[in-house]
């Protein structure tokens, strides 16, 4: 990679003087870019040029090393999921529930449950629109005794929700896995799997929005028995697909057809998304928060912070957590 270089012009710094704002996730319609997070039970958006609404009150909100609340535009709607423990009962496994916006975040009411009661998992999940009505999410929850990733959709905005279906058997219990649908309909979950110890990516894809193939990314594999807590980005454009991901200390890129893995560079916590002009990355590297643009080296988008998220449409913003505030930067107008 090419020297770092420093690079900072916030378009929002979303703080509160008594209640610390953390892991944000970022997505956009194309004219309209929104984040959404969470803190002490509730879960809140905001849009660079707005101040955080409240969504909804939340108790035993599942949050930190990349769970929390996730966010997905479609035609009509502005769509929530995030994964709520029993009361009392913070680190049992919860269910995943939605909140709804039709009058473009201003105000929120409660949507359907996506999964079942207590196989939600801790929260690590993942959600992503196809633009229009069709709304995929895929998570992490308990099923005949052990973690296993499961699958959802929403065909009408998310006003109701298929019944969950297991995709995997085996997965890596604590990497949120993340979800991308293809303007032509396709649909991609990558997650970490756990196969023999074997801590290694994998791609499922629905060509007919119903039956998963999947496929091992790399020709490597990362032997661990400890779960990363790194789940991989992962981004769509035309007929083109990308997925950026951790093993050990390195980032690497692969794409689903059984070729090696292509080194990035070291970092951890990536996330990515495609454009006509290429790839946008952001990423950790321990001492804050880097990018990557089509073109360009790498440049440090912050000194400190984690945890960073990349929009999926239309201008490309980037949001991470930096010690209770949600910090917002514009990478492309």
């Amino acid at each position: 990679m090419l020297p770092v270089v420093a690079f900072l012009c916030l378009a929002a710094d979303l703080s509160h003087p008594d209640i610390p704002y953390s892991q944000p996730q970022v997505a956009s319609d194309g004219k309209v870019t929104g984040v959404v997070f969470g803190s002490r039970g509730r879960v809140f958006y905001a849009t660079p040029e707005s101040a955080p609404v409240a969504v909804a009150d939340a108790p035993n909100l599942a949050l930190g090393n990349h769970r929390g609340p996730r966010l997905a535009f479609t035609r009509a709607a502005i769509v929530v999921t995030a994964t709520i423990a029993p009361p009392g009962q913070e680190f049992t496994p919860g269910t995943l529930r939605t909140w709804r916006s039709t009058d473009r975040g201003a105000t929120w009411s409660a949507g359907p449950r996506v999964s079942d009661p207590a196989s939600g998992g801790m929260g690590f999940q993942g959600i992503a629109s196809d633009g229009g009505k069709t709304l995929w999410a895929a998570w992490i929850g308990p099923h005949n005794g052990h973690p296993s990733l499961y699958v959802s959709h929403s065909p009408d905005e998310g006003v109701t929700w298929a019944p969950q279906t297991v995709l995997s058997e085996t997965v890596c219990e604590c990497c949120h896995p993340s979800v991308a649908i293809a303007a032509n309909g396709v649909v991609h979950v990558l997650f970490r799997n756990n196969t023999g110890g074997n801590r290694d990516f994998y791609l499922a894809t629905a060509r007919d929005g119903r039956r998963f193939d999947i496929v091992k990314l790399g020709r490597e594999s990362w032997r661990l028995d400890a779960c990363p807590m790194d789940g991989g980005g992962l981004a769509v454009f035309g007929d083109s697909i990308v997925t950026l991901w951790r093993r050990r200390g390195q980032l690497y890129t692969a794409r689903p057809d059984g070729g090696a893995e292509e080194p990035f560079g070291a970092g951890y916590n990536a996330a990515v998304t495609l454009r006509a002009d290429g790839m946008y990355a952001v990423w950790s590297d321990g001492d804050g928060v880097l990018a990557k643009l089509p073109g360009k080296g790498p440049v440090r988008l912050a000194k400190s912070g984690a945890f960073p998220s990349i929009s999926p449409a239309g201008s490309v913003f980037a949001a991470w957590e930096d010690a209770g505030h949600i910090r917002i930067e514009r990478l492309l107008p």
